[in-house]
């Protein structure tokens, strides 16, 4: 399937890149699994957002890679609303393929989030952000 880090190069493609995406997700699954026509995979936009919500996750809980840590900054700016969310300061770009960065997706992504998601333990936000994802879709 795909690729940790490329998830953030799907995370703001095109509707119809991302329909054919989801076709071939569910038809691999269909052979690998034996299942019937109606089986499908889970979204893969939300798939997308999932894993880069996690991987913000570690970032702000110190526990990812270094490497990731540096391509993003926290909001550490007191008088802001979005400093006591623990959000991420989020570029803006003037390019759409430049959004599609894991700079610009990943903060994105985390601060759309709820706050209550954001600040719970990891086993506990797998399954909120699950549950959360679940319920947009």
């Amino acid at each position: 399937m795909i690729n940790t880090i490329e998830h953030s190069l799907f995370a703001n493609s095109s509707q119809c890149t991302l329909h054919r995406l989801q076709r071939v997700q569910d038809a691999a699954a269909r052979l690998l699994c034996g299942a019937s026509a109606r089986t499908h995979a889970p979204p893969l936009l939300s798939r997308i957002q999932f894993k880069l919500c996690t991987l913000m996750f570690d970032i702000n809980h110190s526990t990812a890679p270094q490497y990731l840590s540096e391509l993003v900054r926290r909001c550490d700016d007191t008088r802001l609303r979005s400093s006591v969310h623990g959000n991420f300061v989020t570029s803006r770009t003037r390019l759409h393929v430049t959004d599609k960065a894991f700079s610009i997706a990943g903060p994105r992504a985390w601060n759309a989030l709820p706050s209550d998601i954001k600040l719970i333990s990891r086993t506990n936000f797998r399954k909120k952000l699950k549950t959360h994802f679940f319920s947009l879709s």
